[in-house]
């Protein structure tokens, strides 16, 4: 058995655990809530709240375990502390740190562990927040951000404790004796933490509000007035993610020190969010140099390299409001900012925005929209149309893609584009895209029952669905419920989705494969996949992204590009499929460069399931009508056509 190491803070860190006075304290309700919390939402059965002292680890909250305490030298959490970053242990027994801990050896037999570090204020690890089973299991991606945030709850309460010590401390100085020099330190360090972030050492929102309100005053007798811009960095969750949460609080400590140096005395920098920044300048100069200033603070942060094993690219979304247009209030400000901000984001990221009232009115349709998706599936509002492919060289239907659609009671069809992002955000995605493959193989069943011929269908999974759903049994179970040929359904997974990460991405994908599903990579071209990784996948098909086809016509990049993504598919043995295609001309030029299927309005528009059906027996009965009008001399053969054709 491995013993823990012991820290090179030890000192530092145990006086800031005793100063909590949470260890060996009596239970409460809030720091149980969360323990009961990670079992549920992890399907645990054991939670800890555990907390690292000389000598043994201590429970502050127990879920699912008997004892109060351990020994420090059997403790996984003694090891957890030792790093900035989750420890997980999917099978204790294959460990060579606990195989003979008699904490796995014997009684409570744990075999899986997972723990985050709990930090106090002066970011002194504690213990951890962790969960045990007594079986191998792993973690997602998911589920581990879900362990992170419920530490940060309980991190929020043992920061709230130290912050009514402090002040308790303080009124009992100013109680006993007035004069004591050391009143004005404790003041100050309550003040501090009150009205600053631990991590950056910045203003937080309520200090940033409290100079708002006490600016307004100056800015009226200002033209120019003052501005509150709020910066957000674009897709930062993935850094605590792929890389942990010691190298995403460094990276935020970076990108405050950017800020700072790009500031003016006169300025403040706030930090309002996890990834959110505040800025309120006091000397805009006018709208275009206010633009300039921004740009600038901009592509500061975004060209910062933080390396930390491999480089992270970093951008960020700048929302603006300006006093008095954009409002009278502090709060006004600060939320129009946040609103601009998030107009920002939605538009690609990357970008500086000036608030606008109908930003307040997309944002409000938003959040309706959000609401009643959650009650779109139960009401039977979303359904499914099918868009035809088409093998190129023969002209045979090669199959469906499924695309789905909401019919708002309201708003009428809303857009994909529109409610899928907000499914994504949400994790409605998941259980939606069960219902799709669902719906999808209850068509083909009908069809079939109804004489008509089946299509293979293609479905597309999002990246939460893939990761984080039982995907493997949700299409083999819904194969089995329609009784049909795994053939007939081809997954359609994006590059991003097969590079998030690599190695679980494969694990699925093998799995779906085994089921005898085709799977394709769908947008290629878009992201950033190489034709070497590729090699390593089972997939069947690649599908060109619709930008390439637009302008294949008249663009030689364009037409460069699809060439040589068809060739080096095909030397991989893959299918390839262009989507978007819309005029002959198109279809010509991706007929000449080898590629396999098209899919587009030059075919048909989305259908609905009856019109699916139609076009089906139409296309077959067109397609037997003109082989029986060109059949050959006799002893003539037809050359023959097979690949993608149904």
């Amino acid at each position: 058995m491995q013993r823990p190491q012991i820290p090179v803070d030890e000192a530092k860190r145990l006086a800031a655990l005793y100063a909590t006075e949470l260890y060996g304290s009596e239970p409460e309700v809030a720091f149980d809530r969360i323990t009961h919390l990670a079992s549920k939402l992890l399907d645990m059965p054991t939670a800890l709240i555990s907390l690292v002292g000389s000598d043994t680890q201590w429970f502050k909250s127990r879920c699912g375990f008997a004892g109060q305490t351990t020994s420090r030298d059997v403790s996984f959490c003694g090891h957890a502390i030792l790093s900035d970053q989750a420890l997980v242990v999917e099978d204790a027994l294959l460990d060579e740190r606990f195989a003979d801990n008699p904490l796995v050896v014997g009684k409570p037999h744990i075999r899986f562990y997972a723990g985050v570090q709990l930090y106090s204020v002066e970011r002194a690890k504690l213990g951890t927040l962790c969960v045990l089973d007594t079986r191998p299991r792993t973690l997602d991606a998911g589920q581990l951000e879900e362990l992170h945030a419920l530490a940060r709850m309980a991190e929020e309460l043992i920061y709230h404790r130290q912050l009514a010590r402090a002040a308790q401390e303080l009124h009992e100085q100013l109680l006993h004796n007035a004069a004591l020099a050391p009143v004005p330190v404790a003041a100050g360090q309550v003040k501090y933490l009150l009205t600053h972030d631990a991590l950056t050492g910045l203003a937080n929102r309520q200090a940033l509000l409290r100079t708002i309100g006490d600016s307004i005053p100056a800015w009226k007798g200002q033209q120019a007035g003052g501005v509150v811009a709020c910066l957000n960095l674009d897709r930062f969750k993935r850094v605590n993610e792929v890389l942990g949460h010691a190298v995403g609080d460094a990276t935020l400590v970076a990108v405050t020190r950017t800020l700072q140096a790009h500031l003016r005395e006169g300025d403040l920098l706030a930090r309002s969010g996890n990834d959110e920044f505040v800025m309120l300048l006091s000397d805009p100069g006018g709208e275009t140099h206010l633009l300039a200033r921004l740009d600038g603070l901009m592509q500061a942060v975004n060209s910062h390299a933080f390396a930390a094993g491999a480089d992270i690219s970093i951008t960020c979304s700048v929302g603006v409001a300006c006093y008095p247009r954009d409002g009278a209030e502090p709060d006004a400000l600060l939320n129009n900012a946040v609103t601009a901000m998030h107009h920002a984001k939605s538009q690609g990221g990357g970008r500086i925005v000036r608030f606008e009232p109908a930003q307040r009115r997309e944002l409000g349709r938003r959040l309706t929209l959000e609401g009643q998706l959650r009650r779109a599936l139960e009401r039977a509002e979303l359904f499914l149309q099918y868009q035809p492919k088409i093998a190129l060289d023969s002209g045979a239907l090669a199959g469906f893609e499924v695309l789905l659609r909401w019919r708002h009671p309201e708003h009428g069809v809303v857009s994909p584009a529109e409610f899928v992002p907000i499914a994504e955000e949400t994790g409605l995605i998941a259980p939606i895209g069960e219902w799709i493959v669902r719906t999808a193989m209850a068509q083909l069943a009908a069809w079939r029952s109804a004489g008509v011929p089946t299509a293979p269908l293609a479905v597309n999974l999002s990246a939460r669905q893939f990761m984080q759903s039982d995907i493997v049994g949700i299409v083999s179970e819904q194969l089995a419920a329609a009784g049909l040929s795994p053939e007939l359904l081809e997954l359609e997974l994006t590059e991003s989705v097969s590079m998030a990460d690599p190695g679980h991405s494969m694990v699925i994908m093998h799995k779906l494969k085994s089921l005898g599903v085709a799977l394709s990579i769908d947008d290629f071209g878009t992201g950033y996949s190489s034709f070497s990784y590729l090699r390593r996948l089972p997939i069947d098909k690649l599908k060109i992204d619709k930008s390439f086809v637009d302008d294949i016509e008249h663009s030689s990049d364009s037409r460069t590009i699809v060439q040589a993504i068809t060739a080096m598919a095909h030397s991989l043995n893959l299918g390839v499929i262009a989507e978007g295609v819309e005029t002959e001309a198109q279809a010509a030029v991706l007929r000449e460069a080898g590629c396999d299927q098209g899919q587009g309005f030059l075919y048909a528009r989305p259908l609905e399931a009856d019109a699916a059906a139609a076009f089906i027996l139409a296309h077959q009965a067109k397609r037997r009508h003109a082989t029986r009008d060109a059949a050959p001399p006799s002893g003539c053969r037809l050359p023959s056509y097979s690949r993608n054709n149904c």
